[in-house]
């Protein structure tokens, strides 16, 4: 609370100095005033009350005083704001206008000359300058010199009883306009404390939202940024809401262009580069004075939104497996033995036996689709840890190897070594191996050759971890791109459609992702970008302060 109480008493301080300026240049004004009515520029018939008892003290105070304000104003643009905060040099001002101000009304002849009224507005900023019983003084200093003045013309002669009633009128009203201002300015400063913290809480809450916010104008320039929202659109800069970056992503602001020409659709998808984790935008308008009305962005990581789905998901799948198991793989074993005792049979002829070789096949085909169906319900949750990946690697590898038929050639190449991601190691191997065994049927569909390439590194953009499976083969067709990770798609005549449907699943729940790209050899490369292990985000924290 310390803080932001230094910061208020550092807004008012800024506000009390400005105000002191303000002022400053009213006393300027209002001394060349005084002199100008003296020497008779405007009508003669101000020399009626303006110095016509004593005409040297007159001009002799106003030139003075014209003196000091220039002195003063030129102080009030070298001296800093923190100085002309306090409350020292403001007292001194007005203690010093108190005492000129009142020589001038005894030179024109008492509170009857009506200058006295000025003493009045120099109050009333002396109760909005100076807070406290102090400003009170100011009041009686001003009270007991006009007593005194009228006291020093009345044994001059210069005026009579009825003058000390005039003084003792205005000096109430110094006394009530000194303290009216006072309460007001408390008030204001009560109010200002108020909307001060208000505001400082809400900006905290929302600096601490998991949900990333930003404000932009009609020139798509950002006006507001929490720090939720700086994560998910990778910003380098580290400002606050106050300090926002100057510009945001390209894939952000077409995303905005697209809302604004069509309202309706006031949700919109999209990532800031080709393999990069998916940003769920939501847009809003917010009435301003200005123009054109700012724009409030709400930003969710699809990637939250898709582990609360893959939960309802799960707890349908269960129920759905439940249902397979007896319903469906009963039955299906029946037909799929009553096939291959059919097969068996010497009385058939090549025509049949074929027709039973097909139910067979797909009887099998069938069993394995149930099988990955079950897989997936009874998964358990992710159990991940660090793992050193050039260790990890070759150990993989050497396994996965084991268990080939053919002869494969996976090559490894390490862009940076000692690198470590935080995922469960079970499920990490279920991916790879999957994407490994399509990545070397590919390969040798096409080269004759089972062989790929493993590429592990550090995303420049991300300064995540990346794990790369790249084959030889023919890639996917650019139209079966966008349904490359849905269920039960395949183009494979004998596939299943889940294999890489489960696998993005895996590595979501990992809080990994798994994408797919052309490689420049023309196969297909599927990326792995993982979470940063806790080791290497307490390093990044590091190098970024």
């Amino acid at each position: 609370m310390a803080p932001l109480t230094n910061q208020l008493e550092q807004i008012q301080g800024l506000q009390r100095s400005s105000i002191l300026r303000v002022y400053n240049i009213y006393r300027i004004l209002l001394s060349f005033l005084f002199l100008f009515l003296f020497l008779d520029i405007f009508n003669v018939a101000f020399r009626e009350f303006v110095g016509n008892v004593n005409p040297d003290l007159f001009r002799t105070t106003v030139i003075c005083y014209i003196i000091v304000n220039a002195l003063i104003g030129i102080t009030t643009i070298l001296v800093s704001a923190e100085t002309l905060s306090k409350t020292a040099p403001s007292f001194i001002i007005l203690i010093g206008d108190i005492v000129a101000l009142t020589l001038l009304m005894s030179a024109s002849g008492g509170v009857s000359s009506g200058l006295g009224n000025f003493i009045i507005f120099t109050l009333a900023f002396g109760g909005g300058l100076i807070a406290g019983r102090v400003s009170t003084v100011l009041p009686a200093i001003a009270f007991i010199l006009t007593i005194y003045d009228e006291f020093y013309l009345f044994f001059l002669d210069q005026n009579d009883t009825q003058s000390f009633f005039q003084a003792g009128l205005l000096g109430i009203v110094y006394f009530v306009t000194n303290i009216l201002f006072q309460t007001l300015s408390q008030q204001l400063r009560a109010r200002q404390t108020e909307v001060f913290t208000l505001e400082q809480v809400n900006q905290l809450i929302i600096d601490r939202m998991r949900t990333g916010v930003v404000v932009i104008d009609g020139a798509e320039h950002p006006r507001m940024i929490n720090n939720a929202a700086e994560r998910l659109l990778q910003l380098s800069q580290g400002g606050d809401a106050h300090s926002p970056v100057e510009k945001l992503p390209v894939a952000l602001l077409s995303r905005v262009e697209d809302w604004r020409s069509d309202p309706h659709e006031s949700v919109a998808n999209f990532s800031l580069y080709e393999t990069g984790p998916e940003i769920i935008a939501s847009f809003s308008e917010l009435r301003t004075p200005s123009p054109q009305a700012d724009t409030l962005i709400f930003l969710e990581d699809a990637t939250e939104v898709q582990r609360q789905a893959q939960q309802l998901k799960l707890a349908s799948l269960g129920r759905l497996s439940a249902t397979i198991a007896h319903e469906i793989r009963n039955p299906l074993g029946a037909i799929s033995h009553a096939a291959q005792l059919l097969g068996e049979s010497t009385h058939l002829d090549s025509g049949d036996q074929r027709l039973a070789e097909i139910i067979q096949n797909h009887s099998i085909r069938m069993n394995d689709v149930i099988e990955n169906v079950l897989q997936m319900s009874r998964r358990k949750s992710a159990e991940p840890r660090e793992l050193k990946l050039e260790v990890w690697i070759p150990t993989f590898i050497d396994e996965f190897t084991a268990g080939q038929r053919d002869e494969v050639h996976i090559e490894t190449v390490f862009i940076e070594a000692a690198i470590t991601v935080y995922v469960d190691p079970l499920h990490l191997s279920q991916v790879l191996g999957n994407l490994c065994q399509n990545g070397l049927r590919y390969s040798k569909k096409k080269t004759g050759e089972a062989r790929l390439r493993l590429t592990i590194g550090m995303d420049k953009v991300t300064e995540g971890p990346f794990l790369e499976v790249v084959d030889f083969g023919e890639g996917v067709d650019e139209e079966a791109v966008a349904n490359l990770f849905e269920p039960f798609y395949t183009t494979e005549t004998m596939g299943t459609g889940l294999g890489l449907y489960l696998s993005r699943e895996l590595c979501e729940a990992n809080d990994a992702h798994l994408s797919y790209s052309r490689a420049p050899s023309g196969g297909g490369n599927f990326r792995i970008s993982f979470r940063e292990s806790e080791s290497q985000q307490g390093a990044i924290l590091s190098n970024r302060e």
